[in-house]
Formats: structure tokens, sequence, C-alpha cells
């Protein structure tokens, strides 16, 4: 006896110990569970913290930068509904300066708003919010610090400012310090929105809810539909976290706390499992000593069964008692489904197998039949609107078969039509078959998405079509058979001077007041399209036009010019047109290159003096090609294999003696052959390569006086403005002739009139450099340009090259003799050097040795020479001079 009592105690206490184990292991789980939410909230924040330094590091390196483009690009595809804002803290004496600051920069309506007056304490202020409507802060609110949120944090760490709501956090860092003001740049968002979307779908996944407050107040609950009243329950496992300076709860409801059943219940099945061992023991107990009691009387006999039928009558009773609760359980479910069902805010209903609603909830009557319950055997296929979608129901409520969630337009009682998601699934029951589904209403999600396909089809300054969707139009009537189109690329002249004179405001309300001409002119034939910046697409089928196009193009010119009202004042603008005819189907041109077309005509136009249109032909197009071309290979040209440089010989004394050359740069490629430097020389200032071209001249010229070793001869080679402007090319070139062991005095630069007069400003003072660093500075194709003599006078220049169209005809016509003997004249008056160039016959050599010209060049003395020619020519030169002296 005493060792049943001892095996009894010891299941119990085995019944303890497995108890705390499943109880520890249960906390356990909790626990980990509540460090996976906080790691996911913690991973979020900290994604958070990285896009806004990752935007501080942008912004410190591109000072110039669109705030409103970069919070456009980092926070459309976040969804946690960021808000980009900048902040300045300031003391009540500094709201004044504040405002003046900002209006000063363009906020012309920037107001500091606040809801209490401190006259101590720094305040908050937000100077600039992307986007405004999603997070609810306006530009100019203000809030007391209470603390110094950036006390003892330098300037590259985070600080948090929780707003009066409690609910809204900030992101704070310190930006470099203005000239009076500390900038501050953040990223603003609601907790809630951002434990939605972490844990929104926390109970679909797992079961389980989490609840988190702050101060004793609930600030988000993943049961937002309650359907559990969780504030009747203790938590599952609760953790309390420093969240950025905010105390918060983390409270979680797990599943068996949510949905209890015996099943769950380890200390159930604990007690169940220790009574069926007791039973068991008992069991061979009892039959142990049946088996040493087998002498008994009968009357222990009877005494042993009447036990057995007690033990029988008990485990009836017992389950008696569990079909009772079974019973109880299902009455409860139901009425659970039936409050759900009729609570429920989705539209639930119920069919028949022939498709007529034999019962609905409220919320359905409500959204469809102006709350009144539907009418006996209506049929739900009444309600949708769209005959495709109605074809496809009435084949499912045929078939009985499953089907996908359907979208379809609906029409209430009350007239209002209505998006509907509709979804449900048929229950095959034994005597019937029923449908069990819900409707949705997305109707405000259907005009939303609606909206942002405009928008994406849409210009947001001009609403009219933007360069994707117009491309895509484009591609889209090429593909039509047997019509014609005319294609305009138009382009405002002078717009960028509008802008940077009275600011993108008023360039923006240019470009919007130009949209409006261009709809009331062309909107009813033609469709528009903004491509960007200041420039516009046109496309019009020509059998659409009202009157011939060239017409069309004048009216638009006509509107373009028309005065614009800017700031209370009226400013003009003037247009270029490109025009690309195509007739469809047009295979062999997509969009793009339809569009390029236009634009390579706009360009013509441009040239042309603005103001008018250019229709595409075949030769622009070749020339645009050649010019490609051209900057293609001179991206990829190879120097020492396509470059050659020759050299002119200059000569004085009436062309006998040698005085010096002008390098002279040739390029011949691989695949274009000879190129003239008249046509590369204008493309390599375009795209940049011109600086390596003249270094490498300059290179060339300074090896050839090198090797010749003649201190008495120069070089003269040309150099582009571009050259000058960078502030390295004067110290470079001196110090490649300290290299080389060469005087300054043997290099002469070239600069064409054209260039030197349009560019004066800019070029005087390197020119100025040059020359005190004892460099000659020529004025090439001298008489081709538009200077004056105030301009010769201030230039710093030792002589002029007289261009070759004077030299020309001179011998026989008195009138360019005249002219010449007026630019030497000239020349002789300012102490200058001339030379003249072309000279091709003794009789132009005769007139100009008559003249005050010192030096010559043309194809009379000699052609351009190789440099090994050249090096023999001066040697030859040289002896003459020996053999003479």
């Amino acid at each position: 006896m005493f060792g049943l009592l001892f095996l009894f105690t010891s299941l119990l206490y085995v019944g303890v110990i497995v108890n705390i184990y499943y109880q520890e292991q249960l906390d356990h789980k909790q626990e980990q569970e509540l460090s996976r939410l906080e790691y996911l909230l913690n991973g979020k924040l900290q994604h958070v913290a990285h896009l806004l330094y990752s935007i501080d590091a942008y912004l410190n390196r591109h000072q110039s930068a669109d705030f409103y483009e970069i919070a456009q690009s980092q926070l459309a595809t976040t969804n946690l509904g960021l808000s980009m804002e900048t902040y300045v803290l300031v003391e009540p004496g500094q709201f004044s300066a504040l405002e003046t600051a900002q209006r000063n920069r363009g906020y012309f309506d920037f107001k500091i708003r606040h809801n209490e007056v401190s006259e101590s304490g720094r305040w908050l202020v937000v100077t600039k919010a992307a986007p405004v409507s999603e997070v609810g802060q306006t530009v100019g609110q203000a809030e007391l610090l209470t603390e110094d949120i950036f006390t003892q944090q330098n300037q590259n760490a985070l600080s948090t400012f929780v707003w009066p709501n409690q609910k809204k956090l900030s992101l704070l860092i310190q930006q470099a310090k203005g000239d009076e003001f500390n900038v501050i740049l953040g990223l603003s968002f609601e907790l809630p929105i951002l434990l939605e979307s972490l844990f929104g779908q926390l109970y679909q996944q797992r079961k389980q809810h989490l609840v988190v407050a702050s101060k004793g107040e609930a600030i988000y609950s993943s049961d937002w539909q309650q359907q559990f009243a969780l504030d009747e329950f203790t938590p599952s496992a609760e953790r309390t976290i420093n969240f950025y300076g905010m105390p918060i709860t983390m409270q979680l409801f797990d599943e068996s706390l949510l949905h209890p059943s015996w099943l769950n219940n380890h200390k159930i099945l604990i007690v169940l499992f220790l009574s069926v061992i007791t039973v068991c023991i008992l069991l061979v107990w009892l039959q142990l000593q049946q088996l040493k009691n087998r002498n008994k009387t009968v009357n222990n006999l009877v005494v042993e069964r009447t036990k057995r039928l007690e033990i029988t009558n008990q485990r009836l009773q017992s389950e008696s008692n569990k079909r009772l609760g079974a019973l109880q359980q299902q009455v409860a479910a139901e009425r659970k489904y039936k409050s759900l069902f009729i609570n429920s805010h989705e539209g639930l209903f119920v069919l028949n197998q022939d498709g007529n609603i034999v019962d609905s909830n409220p919320a359905f009557n409500q959204l469809l039949f102006a709350g009144n319950p539907p009418k006996p055997e209506t049929s739900f296929a009444t309600l949708m609107q769209d005959y495709e979608c109605k074809d496809l129901w009435q084949g499912i409520v045929t078939n009985k078969h499953a089907h996908q969630e359907m979208e379809w337009l609906a029409t209430s009682e009350c007239g209002e039509h209505i998006w509907l998601r509709h979804s449900g699934n048929w229950l095959h029951l034994p005597d019937s078959c029923l449908y069990e589904g819900r409707v949705t209403d997305i109707t405000q999600g259907k005009l939303l998405q609606e909206q942002l396909r405009y928008k994406a089809q849409h210009d947001s300054l001009t609403d009219l079509l933007n360069r994707q969707s117009f491309i895509s139009l484009v591609d889209k009537v090429r593909e039509k058979q047997s019509a014609k189109y005319t294609l305009l690329y138009i382009d405002l002249d002078r717009f960028k001077l509008i802008n940077d004179m009275l600011g993108h405001q008023a360039g923006d309300k240019l470009l919007a007041e130009f949209a409006s001409r261009m709809r009331g002119l062309l909107s009813g034939y033609a469709e528009i399209a903004r491509l960007g910046g200041d420039e516009f697409a046109v496309l019009i089928e020509d059998k659409q036009l009202p009157q011939p196009i060239e017409g069309v193009l004048e009216d638009v010119l006509v509107q373009i010019r028309a005065p614009f009202s800017l700031k209370d004042q009226a400013h003009s603008v003037s247009g270029s047109i490109g025009v690309r005819h195509f007739t469809t189907p047009c295979i062999s041109c997509d969009a793009e290159k339809l569009l390029h077309d236009a634009d390579i005509s706009m360009y013509e136009a441009k040239k042309r003096g603005k103001n008018t249109y250019h229709i595409f032909t075949n030769a622009i197009a070749n020339e645009a090609g050649r010019k490609i071309q051209l900057e293609q290979a001179l991206n990829v040209m190879n120097p020492v294999q396509e470059l050659t440089l020759n050299l002119q010989p200059v000569y004085c004394q009436q062309g006998k003696c040698l005085k010096g050359f002008e390098a002279l740069l040739r390029w011949h490629n691989p695949l274009l052959g000879d190129v003239s430097p008249a046509e590369f020389i204008p493309i390599a200032e375009q795209c940049g390569k011109i600086t390596m071209l003249g270094q490498w001249v300059f290179e060339q010229a300074l090896s050839f006086i090198h090797d010749v070793g003649d201190d008495s001869m120069f070089v003269a080679v040309n150099v582009s403005p571009l050259q000058l402007h960078s502030q390295q090319f004067v110290d470079w070139l001196i110090e490649q002739c300290e290299v080389a062991s060469i005087s300054v005095s043997q290099i002469k630069l070239e600069l064409t009139e054209s260039a030197m007069m349009a560019e004066e400003n800019m070029l005087v003072e390197p020119l100025k450099r040059l020359h005190d660093a004892g460099f000659g500075i020529y004025i090439d194709d001298f008489g081709t340009g538009y200077s004056s003599l105030a301009r010769l006078n201030h230039l710093p220049i030792d002589g002029v090259k007289i261009d070759r169209s004077f030299i020309a005809g001179i011998e026989y016509d008195d009138k360019a003799e005249q002219l010449i003997e007026a630019i030497c004249a000239i020349a002789k008056s300012f102490n200058l050097v001339v030379t003249a160039e072309g000279i091709e016959t003794a009789a132009q050599l005769a007139v100009m040795s008559r003249l005050y010209c010192q030096q010559s060049q043309g194809y009379l003395m000699s052609k351009p020479l190789s440099v090994e020619r050249a090096k023999h020519l001066l040697l030859s030169d040289s002896k003459i001079h020996q053999l003479f002296a």
C-alpha cells in the first residue's frame, strides 16, 4: 500500500515537472516571438535611418539637387507613408528673420504657425515638406522643444522627435550649419502606419495578435476589426522597449489565448495522461489483488464487481459530459458565425443553386439595396452591369465550379454606380447546393487607380501627354493602314532667359499658358504632349486638318509670339518647329526615330534664325548622321595612328626668308578617310575633345622646335577659346615649354577674330597672362569678324593675319587693294605685325610687299609640309643663308 502511494506521489511530481517544462518552453517561445517582432520593427527603422543617411549624403554632394525630385524618387517605393522634411532650430526672436529668409528663397507664402507662444526655448520649424498630403505636416509648422534633442550628439548622429500626438515621429539629422540657422533634415512617419505594414498580416500568418501601447494609450492593434476583445485578455507575453526615447509596450496574444481548446492546454493533457496511467496502475494493482485473494469470499467478489461498475459508470458519465460539451461548443460556434455574418463590415450573402439571393447581411443590403433586404427570388446576376461579366457568372452558376475573385460594376437601388470585388465558394450539401460569397466596395480604389493611371500618362504641370505616353501613341498609329500623319517638334526660343530672369515659377506659368493655347488651337484634331523642359510635340492626322499644314504652323508661331503676362509684365518668346511627315504603316522608323527626325528639323529651324519652321529631309538626316559619326570617331580616336601635323612655312622679305611655320592639324580616319579641320574642330569643341587635340598639337610643335634647334624660328598654333577657359591651360603650356627647353617667344598663338570677339570678356585675362609670359598673340582671319578699333587697343595682341578671302583678286581689283591697305594702316597704327595668308601668285606677293605687311604664306612659297620635309626645308634655308653670309 505504501508502495502504491509512493508511485502515485512520483507520478504527481513528474506531472508538476513536465508542466513547468512545457510552461518554460511556451514562455521562451513567446519571448522569441516578441524578439522577432522587435527585430522586424528595428530592421524597418534601420531601413528608414539608412534612407535618411543616404539622402543626407546625396544632398551634401549635390548642393543643387532638387529637394522635391529626391523626395519623389526615394520615398515612392517605401510604402511607409514617409515624408521628407527640412527643419530649422530657431528661438522666438528669429521667427521674423526665418520668414524673410524663406521668402527670399522663393517661398513667398511662408509663415511660421504655432499653437502656443513662449518667449524662451528653441522651436523646431518645418521649412520644406514632401509629400505634404501624406503625412499632414505643413511648411511653417513650429513645435516647442521641451528638451535639447541634439545634446551630446555629433553632426552625423540621428535624433528623434515625437510630435504632440504621440503617434508621429521624425528621424532627424543635422546638416551643415548655414549662414544663420541650424538646418536639420528629417524623415517623418506615423507609427501606426509603420506597425500596420509590419504586423498587419500577423493573425493570418501565425494566428496571433499584437497590441502596441505608449504611456497607457494603445497606439496600434493588429485586431483592427475587433474580432477579439483583447482588452479582456491577459497578454501571453509583454515587453517594454525604448523606441527612440519613447517607451512603448508590445503585448502578444497567441493562438492558445485567442482560441482556447483543451487540446492546446498542456495542463489538461498532462492530467489526462497521468489519469490514464493512474487508472492503468490501479487496474494492474486490482488484478494483482484479485490474483492474491482468490480464496476470498463471494462478498469480496461482489464488492470488487461493484467497484468496477462504479468505474464504468464514471466513464459513461465522463463520455456523456464530453458529448454535452461538444454540443454546447457547436451551438456557440453557430451563434458566433451568425454574429459575424450580421456584424461584418463586408457584404455577405447566400445564393441557392439557381443563383438567387436567399440570405444577406445588413452590410450587403446597405451597399446595394439602400438598407432594405432584397426581394425574394432576386437574381444575383441582375446586379451586374457588364454583359461580359454577367455571362461569365451565368456559366459559374450553371456549372457550379470554383472561380477566382471578380471585379464588376454594379448599380445600387439608389442609382449609384459601385465597383465591387466579389469572391465565394459553392457548398455541396446532401440535399441542396448553396453559394456563400462576399462583396467589397472598391470604388475609391478604382477611382484612385484611374487617377494614378492618368497622372502617369500626363505631365503634371501642363496636363498634356508626357513623353512616354506620346511615344506609345505614335507607335500605335504607325500600325494603321493608309494614313498620313504630321509630327511637330516645338521648342520655345529664349525660354531659358525668361526662366533665369524671372524664376522657375514664372517659367512654369509660361509653359502652362502655352499648353493652354495649344489645346485651344489644336485639341480638336491633334494630340499634344510636353516632352520635357520647354519642348513640346504634336501629332496630327492630315485628313483632320482644317487647313493646309503651313497655315497651322503659322498659327502656332503666332500663338507663341503672343505676349505672356508674367509678374504683371508682358514678355514675348518665339518658337522653332521641326516638321516630320510620315505615312502608315511606318515600319522602317519607330516612334523614337520619328521624334528624333522632327528634333533635327527643329534645330535646323533654329539655325535659320528661329521663329520659323523647317520640314525634315534626308539631307538634314545625312548631315546629322555625319556629325554623329564624327563625334563617335573622335571619342575612340587613336591620336598616334590617325593624327598628323603639317607645317606651312611663313616667310618675310617678300617671301625670300623663312621666318617660321604654322601648325596645321590633319586627321585621317580608317572609316571616314580624310576629315577637314573645318568639319571636325567645331564637333570636337562640342563633345569636349578639343583640349586633347590642342595638347597633342602643342606637344608635336614643341617636339619639332626642339629637334630643329633654331632659336630664331617660331611655330604658330591655333587655339580654341575652350582651351583658354581652362584654368590649367596657361600653366600647362608654360611648363611644357620649360620641360622642352624652348623659349616661349617661339610659340605664336592664333585665335580667329570671330571667336575672340564673341568671348572677349572671358579671354582677356588668360590672353594677358600668356602675353606677359612672352607668347605671341595673333588674330587669325582678320577682317571677317566684327572687331573694332577700341577692342584692338584693349586686347593684348602682337599681330593680325589677313584672311585669304581679301587676298584673292587683289592684283587686279583696286577696291580689294584699298581694303587691304586700310587694314595694314590700322595694324601699323597699333604697331602690329601683319601676315598675309593664301598668297598664290607673284602679283599678289608684289602688291602685299608694297604695303605694311611683314610676313606672308601661301601656295606660291610652299604648301603645307610634313614634319620631316619641314625640317629638311629649314636645313636647306640655313645652308643658303650661310652661303650668302
